[in-house]
This record gives C-alpha cells, structure tokens and sequence, in this order.
C-alpha cells in the first residue's frame, strides 16, 4: 500500500489498517496526499521482499513485531514543472512495524525504516 499510496495518490487502505496514533502511518499519507495534491506523482517500481520475520508479543509491548527487507529498484518521483527526480536502487532496506490484532483485523501501530 505505500507503493501504490505514492503511485495514486489513494491512501484509503493505508489510512483504515493504520492506528490513529501510528506517527510513521500519518507521515506516509501525508507526503503521498502532498505529492498529489500539487499534481505530481511517483511511477510504480520494482520491490522485493527478501526477508520478513513475524515476533510474538514481548512482556511489557503493546504490539506484536514484524521485520520486512525490501530491495527496491529505481523510483522515479515525478513534480509538476520539473524534471522528474530519480533515486537508484535501495538493497536490503529494513523496517520495522508494530502490529496488533483489534476487532477482528491487524492494525499498524508504529512503523520505522532502520537508518543506514
């Protein structure tokens, strides 16, 4: 949902699996509303999950844990009146998302890209 949250504009699913608290969700929808709204867009790219490893509850966390790596290939963002900004390829990019099960679905709580 973040690829095609940039790609659309469209963040309707991003936003109904995303907690009202969840800062990392808010700042996806609003970059990806942003971009949109001034008429720009990003063109779909290639992702790959290489790695994803689900973690039960800990003691103390009000959320369960999910690592993802992700390779991504080239993404081309695109800005009205500009020339389009293009980023290389991203290897083994990680992240992190706390998730729980509420009435009857999974929701994201906290997410984090973990900095290089």
């Amino acid at each position: 949902l973040y690829r095609y949250a940039f790609m659309t504009g469209n963040t309707t699913e991003l936003a109904a699996m995303s907690e009202d608290g969840c800062v990392f969700c808010k700042s996806v929808i609003d970059q990806a509303a942003e971009l949109h709204a001034g008429g720009g867009w990003a063109n779909k790219w290639e992702q790959d999950i290489t790695n994803i490893r689900y973690y039960d509850k800990l003691e103390g966390y009000n959320y369960n844990l999910i690592h993802v790596h992700i390779n991504y290939g080239q993404m081309i963002w695109c800005y009205p009146g500009s020339d389009p900004s293009v980023s290389g390829p991203d290897e083994d990019r990680e992240l992190k998302l706390g998730v729980r099960y509420v009435n009857g679905r999974w929701m994201i709580g906290e997410g984090e890209v973990i900095p290089r």
